[in-house]
């Protein structure tokens, strides 16, 4: 348990602009927020996570509307670009009116497509295409057509092994397609399943040659280079994640399973109660294994060892109504060179735990529902990530680590992890 001071007051002022507090811990750390985007809308369930290029300077966030329950109008449905010192917005590109809808764009991705220096901005929408728009001015540069709309983050790497990386991506008719940068269909494919989670480009046997894993709701497929099935589970995937030995982790409705990438075979499975969701695996307790980061109902986050299928710590961040728990992520929030594991609840609430032990080390909260997992990124170049919040209202908060009386106290109840 870590102490926790009320400050009536500072809660009852917070709470007029929807953020109750940052949280400090016993070890002298918090999180505080340094920005909030002015990108609202008048609901609550926007729910696509915000993406970040590789340097950190290019912010793009997918920003909806809910038709019938607010005005629609021709910028209801954009893709913000918001700039990193403050959130202010850089462009908007929108979808028309007539698309727009809570679907109405995926997570970006954000690189450099076609190799000349410079970042693009790769988006799945609901005007059934891929959009690829220049970074630094938010132009579209091409687009490729889709069955329908995406719903995963699209994925870029070299995966024909030609000169420079492609595209790929899926929309949740199960569609998935490769293109070249300069936005020519490389292969198309039907999985003939419902797709919500994003492409994986990995090298599944450690060949030296990447291969493609998508999942839906019936079933895990992995594809060659060339297009061609490699193996299909029959174990379904709502998200997905892949660890550096090429096993993939595959959450949904009440299990948690990890296949061999190379073969599709099962290697373990795990009964959850509930909905498991999984992002990121990594070795944030140091001991030379990876684990998977998964969350599942309850306000709860286990790290797991991807080779055994073992519960390594569990953690409970508290009880409240809103009990569903997304997709934890790895970053080096504090800059000592190890990484933290960062969760979120539909409640509002994003923790920083100890990868070792599952502790808490520091909360914020905002008393607006979250509806995906967090975007950490290295905003500001000080070699420490930053953690970016798509609340449900449309805002993107930006959260930073800082020392003791950088934040405010805070009562809530405190996490606690157990091996």
């Amino acid at each position: 348990m870590r102490p926790r001071t009320l400050l009536a007051a500072l809660l009852c002022c917070g709470a007029l602009v929807g953020v109750v507090a940052a949280g400090v811990t016993a070890d002298g750390g918090a999180l505080t927020q340094t920005w909030s985007s002015d990108t609202v809308r008048d609901n609550e369930v926007n729910h696509h996570a915000v993406g970040v290029g590789p340097r950190g300077d290019v912010i793009a966030a997918p920003i909806a509307a809910v038709p019938n329950a607010e005005t629609i109008g021709p910028h209801s449905c954009s893709l913000v670009r918001l700039r990193p010192s403050d959130g202010a917005t850089r462009w908007r590109w929108s979808v028309p009116a007539e698309d727009c809808f809570t679907h109405a764009l995926t997570q970006p991705a954000v690189a450099d497509v076609d190799g000349d220096g410079g970042m693009e901005v790769a988006v799945g929408t609901t005007q059934r295409a891929l959009v690829v728009l220049d970074a630094a001015s938010g132009t579209e540069q091409w687009r490729v057509p889709l069955s329908t709309y995406g719903y995963g983050q699209p994925a870029v790497g070299n995966v024909t092994g030609d000169a420079g990386p492609e595209l790929v991506t899926s929309d949740i008719e199960g569609t998935l397609v490769v293109a070249r940068s300069n936005g020519t269909v490389t292969w198309r494919r039907q999985t003939d399943m419902a797709v919500w989670a994003a492409p994986k480009i990995v090298d599944v046997d450690t060949d030296g040659a990447t291969e493609i894993v998508l999942g839906g709701d019936e079933g895990v497929v992995g594809y060659e280079p060339n297009g061609t099935r490699r193996w299909r589970s029959d174990v379904r995937a709502s998200t997905l994640a892949v660890d550096a030995e090429g096993r993939v982790l595959a959450g949904n409705t009440a299990r948690l399973v990890a296949l061999d990438g190379a073969t599709g075979e099962r290697l373990w499975t795990r009964d959850l109660a509930g909905a498991s969701r999984v992002h990121d695996t990594g070795d944030a307790d140091g001991d030379g294994e990876s684990e998977v980061y998964v969350g599942i109902p309850g306000n709860t986050i286990l790290a797991v060892d991807t080779q055994t299928g073992t519960t390594e710590w569990r953690t409970s961040l508290g009880s409240g109504e809103r009990r569903t728990t997304f997709a934890p992520r790895l970053a080096d929030v504090d800059g000592d060179g190890t990484d933290d594991v960062v969760a979120v609840t539909n409640g509002g609430t994003v923790v920083v735990l100890d990868g070792t032990t599952g502790e808490e080390r520091a909360a914020y909260e905002r008393n607006v529902p979250i509806w995906t997992f967090a975007t950490p990124a290295d905003l500001d170049g000080d070699d420490d990530a930053e953690v970016l919040v798509r609340y449900g209202d449309g805002r993107v908060v930006a959260l930073d680590w800082t020392t003791a009386g950088g934040g405010t106290l805070v009562v809530r109840p405190p996490a606690t992890g157990a091996r």
